[in-house]
């Protein structure tokens, strides 16, 4: 037989623990939610400053030249960002992302493949130190031609083959 006391202490025991760890999940929750904000709020100025800096840049350009109609339009769709950004409820768009992966599992991880291939391609092709640059300090093309393509007279023109004007 079970003592009573016993069973009633076990029992206050495990509410306070109970309560105790509601209440760190509540914390966790709302620090985690002020730092999303945070991160959000950040990231929307972000993009809205590169928004102005795109119209600024487009009243550089004579009105109607293709310059000027593509920071136009890189300035209305940068600050459509900013405004999906400054509006949309993370959570929401969370609980959204992870309902479609549920009821398409396949293409929800085919389009993350695909996303993850485009960034690593991305990454790769803007990485300066992907390719190697000559860099000799009387080398009028530095930058411009790599030390294989110099040396291997690959490149075109008198410099490629470590020629003269």
């Amino acid at each position: 037989m079970t003592n009573p006391s016993k069973t009633d202490a076990d029992r206050g025991v495990r509410a306070r623990v109970e309560e105790a760890a509601d209440k760190a999940t509540e914390m966790v929750r709302r620090e985690a939610e002020a730092a999303t904000d945070a991160v959000t709020g950040q990231a929307e100025r972000e993009v809205s400053n590169a928004a102005n800096a795109a119209a600024a840049a487009s009243e550089e350009f004579p009105p109607g030249t293709p310059q000027a109609r593509a920071a136009d339009q890189l300035a209305g769709s940068l600050h459509q960002v900013a405004d999906v950004l400054r509006d949309t409820d993370l959570n929401k768009a969370a609980g959204q992302v992870t309902r479609f992966a549920r009821e398409n599992p396949v293409l929800f991880l085919g389009g993350a493949a695909l996303l993850g291939f485009a960034a690593a391609r991305f990454l790769k092709a803007t990485d300066p130190a992907a390719t190697p640059r000559s860099t000799a300090p009387d080398d009028p093309w530095t930058g411009h031609v790599t030390a294989a393509e110099a040396a291997h007279g690959s490149g075109t023109g008198s410099y490629a083959n470590g020629g003269t004007h």
